[in-house]
């Protein structure tokens, strides 16, 4: 005869200790503080206790994970981004609703300058935390963070940028996301990418220098990095080789200075830090100039004045001796 089988129910409950004393009100589960707030689960909802084992937040949102991933994942100490009857909301670490629990979708990873993304219908926006009104309507497929009041934004797998009332800076045509640094952002136009080990690589990229006012500065280059504010190394394929140059762009309002096809030049720094191609001494500091295998002046190559669609244009003169004057300071 087979044995009989047994099935064993076990009720486990997580109490607070209050002065040696157990709490009375037993809970389905406590989670790990974080910001002194205890999640705790009941009866299959959310809520968090203080310190005390008093209870902060209402046991009343939606449980999702074993952990609660609002606390300890994005860390934010004002923030938690929640679930109730289904709907994303944020509400604040005492429990006021910042956000109404309205939403489909909401990444408080991404909250910055008082803009949080939100979804609905898979369209993202953004919300104000500080008004708990939408600023920019649910419309796009995926959306960054703000930074320097400009966010990327994507549609159709085309990256642009709006500003922080919605305005759409930079159209959708570009296959990364980029922010602004200074006057301008790098954008990749066409080519490929993949995810590596911890990069991406993109290949066969036309490359896009975008200013804030939505022009492009094209190069015609496979490749840009930024070496400075409104600094950049380009890269091209010249004879089926890979060409890196140089050209530094300095904003104006009306207009863009550039060298081309400039290099960086052996030579010395001097006590004032200047560049000079001899060896100097400084009679006033005593200090002699000092070898530098890249020297800060970027020589070589032709000044020219381009507008920020990128077509060269003529200033005064003495304008632009005084652009030069200030890359050779």
């Amino acid at each position: 005869m087979a044995k009989a089988e047994k099935n064993f129910e076990v009720v486990k409950k997580y109490y607070f200790r209050k002065k040696g004393v157990l709490e009375t009100q037993g809970y389905d589960w406590i989670g790990e503080a974080h910001f002194e707030l205890y999640p705790v689960e009941l009866d299959g909802k959310l809520g968090f206790a203080d310190s005390n084992g008093e209870i902060v937040i209402p046991i009343i949102y939606d449980r999702e994970l074993h952990v609660n991933d609002t606390v300890l994942w994005t860390g934010n100490r004002e923030y938690l981004d929640l679930k109730k009857n289904g709907l994303y909301g944020l509400i604040k670490h005492d429990g006021s609703i910042v956000v109404d629990f309205c939403w489909g979708g909401i990444r408080l990873d991404k909250l910055s300058e008082d803009l949080i993304p939100v979804a609905i219908d898979k369209k993202w926006g953004f919300v104000n935390v500080k008004t708990g009104k939408t600023q920019v309507e649910p419309a796009y497929d995926e959306v960054e963070f703000f930074k320097d009041g400009f966010a990327p934004v994507c549609i159709k797998d085309k990256w642009g940028m709006i500003d922080v009332n919605g305005n759409m800076i930079i159209k959708p045509k570009y296959l990364l996301d980029s922010h602004f640094v200074g006057d301008f952002a790098i954008m990749f136009e066409g080519g490929s990418w993949h995810y590596g080990y911890n990069c991406r690589e993109i290949s066969d990229s036309n490359c896009k220098i975008v200013s804030k006012k939505g022009y492009e500065i094209v190069f015609d280059c496979s490749w840009i990095d930024r070496t400075g504010i409104n600094i950049f190394t380009l890269t091209r394929e010249e004879d089926g080789k890979k060409v890196k140059t140089v050209k530094q762009l300095i904003a104006f309002p009306d207009y863009i200075a550039v060298i081309n096809d400039g290099e960086y030049l052996k030579g010395y720094i001097t006590a004032r830090g200047k560049y000079s191609e001899k060896h100097e001494y400084d009679e006033e500091l005593k200090k002699w100039s000092v070898y530098h295998t890249h020297a800060k002046y970027i020589g070589g190559g032709t000044w020219s004045v381009i507008d920020y669609s990128g077509k060269p244009i003529e200033i005064p003169d003495h304008e632009l001796q005084e652009v030069k004057k200030s890359l050779l300071a």
